[in-house]
């Protein structure tokens, strides 16, 4: 356990938490069995998170990204009825690599081809599973080694990934703030404007978010983005809901998204007892043109998923590794 490393960033952990009462504790520190430890009697580490906290204290903002050391971090101004709170998550960073998340042989396969195709790829999972480290992974993969242009529109952007990729044949990532620009539809017509082959988006959390993915989708873009959700099934069924609250019609959120969906992951971070280590567990569904489970998810029978998600997993043989 590295918990008396005097930096910040010498350390490997999921969450920095910041409180009103000027304790301070870590989440899933690399070493430690316990999930959540109180950060005490290292005297450097204690003046360098206090003086973090009066920095984050500057903004009036409730989410926002923020670079301390060169580390980002995303961070939630939590307000109870004690005072005010900080959560502060901090994302792999530099990106790494796809083949290293610990995705099944045959997932790898289908995510390094989704290139050439177009659709919505949903990256789901509970908080704190990995599903937008997977998201960015896969999106640079994409643009270092096919080229072209990415859009990514987040509410706030979560990895400063902004540049130019690869030596031929170059790849070039915007970043916009659909908050700065006035929400995600406002977003959408500007990123438009650069007739961008990828677009990733941020966690799915209102009506107006899932339209524009599912619409930028079934226009002929290739659209990433992450959503909450205990199963694929209820990965589809929330992007439905959410979705019909907006189009103001359960059948035609079910009808553009049978059209537009091109596969979901579904993935948790399993922690391990003895050693604190967390292994990525996945499961996916490529549609594939697949009429049959189109027409699935066009009725609404989500629960008929299961047998097409069970044939498309069991014949992999697990390729795992540890996130920390």
């Amino acid at each position: 356990m590295d918990i008396n490393k005097s930096k910040i960033r010498d350390l490997s952990f999921s969450d920095l938490i910041l409180t009103d009462e000027n304790r301070f504790f870590l989440r899933y520190l690399s070493g430690s069995t316990s999930p959540i430890i109180e950060i005490i009697n290292n005297k450097a580490l204690l003046e360098e998170i206090t003086e973090l906290k009066y920095k984050l204290t500057v903004s009036k903002e409730k989410e926002f990204l923020f670079l301390w050391d060169n580390i980002p971090f995303r961070v939630t101004k939590i307000i109870t009825i004690k005072g005010e709170h900080f959560f502060l998550r901090r994302p792999f960073y530099p990106v790494p690599d796809l083949v290293n998340l610990g995705y099944l042989e045959n997932q790898l396969v289908k995510l390094k081809s989704l290139c050439g195709k177009s659709g919505l790829v949903l990256f789901s999972g509970a908080t704190g599973s990995g599903k937008t480290t997977s998201m960015y992974s896969l999106m640079t993969d994409l643009v270092k080694k096919n080229g072209d242009i990415v859009i990514s529109i987040e509410d706030p952007p979560e990895i400063p990934v902004e540049s130019i990729y690869g030596n031929e044949g170059h790849g070039l990532w915007y970043q916009i703030d659909a908050q700065m620009v006035g929400g995600y539809e406002k977003a959408m017509i500007s990123a438009m404007r650069y007739n961008p082959k990828f677009i990733m988006m941020g966690e799915i959390r209102s009506a107006d978010a899932a339209n524009q993915a599912v619409r930028a989708a079934v226009n002929g873009h290739l659209v990433l983005t992450t959503i909450h959700g205990s199963s694929i099934q209820g990965a589809i069924l929330a992007l439905q809901q959410i979705a019909a609250a907006g189009m103001q019609s359960q059948d035609l959120a079910r009808a553009i998204i049978s059209d537009g969906l091109t596969g979901v992951i579904h993935q948790c971070l399993v922690r391990d007892k003895i050693t604190g280590k967390r292994t990525m567990k996945s499961s996916s569904l490529f549609i594939d043109g697949d009429d049959g489970i189109k027409t699935k998810i066009r009725n609404g029978k989500l629960e008929l998923l299961s047998t097409d998600i069970y044939n498309q997993n069991i014949a992999s043989r697990v390729n795992s590794s540890t996130y920390v």
